[in-house]
């Protein structure tokens, strides 16, 4: 990093904005285990601000710098019921689904391959707020949907991924299809002990696959 940098200062420095957008898994796993399962993420999406040096020397040219300020719905499902419940009848199922506001720093690899082809490595470390949460369950015989937000929902969450993928250059405008695993390194809800409870941990993980277009301003 401090030599990618470091080579910037005397490099051609080319910036450019875009847009991604994506879809995939969101998986949440306890300890001990809920009988999780996981969820669809329908919406990943982020505008891009770049940055890159393509006259730089070495393997400092194949480097880019990336900051996303994105937005993704995510949901998963357990088998456990809802600790705001008194309803000793309610459903075994409950599916939570919440939308987050998410801040990925992203260095990207681009390795030629053939003419304007290049294979993708990505590397991010993303910080994330959760906006709003709801829940779906079954009691009494009825479907309930409400907001949720216990007190030991952290709300917050920071972690790190990785990719791979392969762009195309066309002139000033690029394209690319990526794959990446995202890792949280925070617990979404804080480990606790309450009636319906037991000591837990939980730590979100997502797969998204997405397609972003990028274009140079200068």
């Amino acid at each position: 990093m401090a030599l990618y940098f470091a080579g910037s200062a005397t490099a051609y420095a080319e910036m450019y904005v875009g847009a991604r957008y994506g879809a995939g898994l969101t998986m949440l796993y306890f300890m001990p285990h809920q009988d999780e399962k996981k969820g669809v993420t329908p919406v990943n999406a982020s505008l891009l601000f770049g940055y890159c040096n393509s006259e730089a020397q070495g393997y400092e040219q194949y480097m880019n710098l990336m900051i996303e300020f994105g937005y993704s719905e995510r949901s998963y499902s357990m088998s456990t019921r809802p600790i705001v419940s008194e309803d000793t009848t309610a459903g075994a199922v409950t599916t939570r689904r919440s939308q987050v506001l998410e801040l990925p720093l992203v260095m990207q690899a681009r390795i030629p391959l053939y003419r304007q082809f290049s294979l993708l490595i990505t590397g991010v470390a993303y910080g994330a707020y959760y906006l709003r949460n709801t829940q779906k369950y079954e009691a009494g015989g009825k479907q309930v949907s409400e907001t949720f937000l216990y007190d030991n929902f952290n709300g917050f969450e920071y972690g790190v991924g990785g990719g791979l993928g392969f762009g195309l250059n066309a002139g000033k405008t690029s394209f690319s299809l990526d794959a990446r695993y995202m890792a949280s390194m925070s617990y979404l809800y804080k480990p606790t002990i309450s009636p319906e409870r037991f000591l837990y941990e939980s730590m979100p993980m997502q797969i998204i696959i997405s397609f972003s277009v990028t274009r140079k301003i200068f």
